[in-house]
């Protein structure tokens, strides 16, 4: 079998280049057969069976079903190896998979539906009215008849170019249009490679992966994991730090990919035992949001040997930014560095070149970004890209400012930030100041209408305790802040709101604000 690749040597070691994830799982196929591949529970799925169900499943979509290239397949993100297997066969008709929220609403789905027309939607429970495929008996049968030893006809597989649209994240879960990102062959290819850049993933290693798989951070470590040979364990999901505990054990996990409110969690869960436990892999990468100082603080303290990674990325994007929490205890209230292959800027509100270099939020300026990483596009929304893409930069809507040593950090959202009488507060920088009063376990900063000053901080706070003091939180905060930073008042929650991906939830918060005035 002959496969496209590159070869390129770093640091005397050779590493092969596969085109596609298609020609990689071929080619992991005929060479570790027996390597286990996708590990979920009692399940384990050779690079061989992986191959083999790939080739089966894709010829069931293409004879019974009539999927062929360029055909927009959905495909329901279920942590279990059925979606990976139902993944790579599109990509191995050259189709464009359209992954969606396992836990999306019905009419959710049925808006994507609408909107993508795809040519089936695979799903375990079929929708009335939409062109459904049973997911989970349609992957039974394949791996029935893979583990049967059934002879079939393999169809040929011919790598896309790589400008050729493979696969589109969309939104679901809010009012108006949905927003699909369209990523192409060679959009999937460098942001695999940014992301192994980035964290330092081995073929060797085994990673964790407890996250939807529709979602991009999710998609992209499966992607890397799989492209270059190492093992997936899928978990649905973090409620009990046990089940991250049991599959380390059992699969001998190396790696881990999570968001920062589930590594609060079991933290909190494990307790003295997080070191032992979590100390046994090599490295965490945590995203889909920004950890907060103090705990960076203790996974840096109590993991000393587990590579701790932050990432700084997005849909449109892939992981751009990588701190090393553990390397650099001396930036941790910063994003990271743009991995190589990434190219930064940071410009004015008129998309001129500016120097942000310095902690003033007034010379701070919003990111933008360059590189084939970035994605072709919003699906049929034209306007929303030429917004997005000018002059072969993606803006972001984020407020940074980099130091002397070219790390990033992020004031918060262009929209976030509060204008007190026209001195400008990060809502970030109240937030990483306040996690630091020990009574506190989370707290959220947004900006709410004053009278006379235009708008003024408040705070949401968890407490750690239930006694809380607050008298005490004002003085340990006008000893570290001016005085026009100070929060105006204070709210004590039982926890945050928080999205699917349990990214804090601003606009939740600002609800919550206007309820409470009446």
């Amino acid at each position: 079998m002959f496969y496209t690749y590159l070869k390129i040597i770093i640091k005397s070691e050779v590493i092969t280049l596969y085109s596609t994830i298609v020609e990689a799982v071929m080619a992991h196929g005929e060479k570790m057969p027996d390597k286990v591949a996708v590990g979920c529970q009692n399940t384990r799925v050779t690079y061989g069976q992986l191959c083999r169900q790939m080739k089966l499943m894709a010829g069931k979509l293409a004879r019974e079903y009539g999927v062929s290239r360029g055909d927009f397949v959905m495909i329901q993100g279920v942590s279990r190896p059925d979606y990976i297997v139902a993944w790579l066969a599109v990509q191995y008709l050259g189709a464009v998979s359209v992954p969606a929220d396992k836990q999306a609403k019905e009419e959710n789905i049925v808006d994507v539906y609408h909107y993508a027309k795809p040519k089936l939607l695979l799903i375990d429970t079929p929708v009335p009215d939409l062109n459904c495929v049973c997911l989970e008996s349609l992957y039974k049968s394949v791996a029935t008849a893979e583990q049967d030893g059934a002879v079939f006809q393999e169809l040929p597989y011919v790598a896309p170019e790589a400008s050729a649209v493979a696969e589109i994240l969309f939104t679901t879960g809010t009012t108006g249009k949905p927003k699909g990102t369209m990523l192409t062959i060679g959009n999937i290819y460098a942001i695999l490679h940014n992301n192994q850049k980035g964290v330092g993933l081995q073929e060797d290693d085994c990673v964790l992966i407890p996250l939807p798989l529709n979602h991009s951070l999710g998609m992209r470590e499966m992607r890397m994991a799989i492209y270059f040979g190492a093992c997936v364990v899928l978990q649905n999901g973090v409620t009990f730090a046990k089940e991250i505990d049991n599959n380390i054990t059992e699969f001998h996990c190396t790696a881990m990919v999570i968001v920062p409110a589930s590594m609060e969690l079991i933290y909190r869960q494990m307790r003295r035992h997080f070191p032992r436990i979590m100390g046994q892999l090599r490295y965490i990468e945590v995203g889909a949001g920004s950890l907060g100082y103090d705990m960076k603080k203790k996974l840096a303290a109590e993991l000393p040997d587990t590579r701790v990674v932050n990432t700084w990325g997005s849909t449109e994007t892939g992981g751009v930014i990588f701190l090393n929490v553990s390397e650099r205890p001396d930036k941790l209230t910063a994003l990271g560095k743009p991995v190589d292959g990434a190219e930064l800027k940071i410009v004015d509100q008129e998309g001129r070149d500016i120097t942000a270099s310095a902690r003033d939020i007034d010379s701070a300026g919003r990111m933008i970004l360059r590189g084939d990483m970035q994605m072709a596009g919003y699906y049929n929304m034209p306007q929303a890209t030429a917004d997005t893409l000018v002059d072969g930069w993606l803006y972001t809507n984020d407020i940074v400012f980099l130091d002397e040593d070219g790390y990033v950090y992020m004031l918060g959202r262009a929209d976030d930030i509060i204008n007190v009488g026209g001195e400008k507060v990060s809502p970030i920088e109240v937030e990483n100041i306040a996690q630091e009063f020990e009574e506190i376990r989370e707290c959220a900063c947004i900006g709410v209408k004053d009278a006379t000053l235009g708008q003024v901080p408040v705070l949401y706070v968890v407490p750690e305790y239930e006694e809380f003091h607050s008298d005490l939180l004002i003085r340990f905060l006008a000893e570290r802040m001016e005085k026009y930073k100070l929060p105006q008042k204070f709210f004590k929650l039982p926890e945050l709101p928080r999205n699917r991906m349990q990214k804090l939830d601003r606009k939740a918060l600002y609800q919550i604000w206007q309820d409470e005035q009446g």
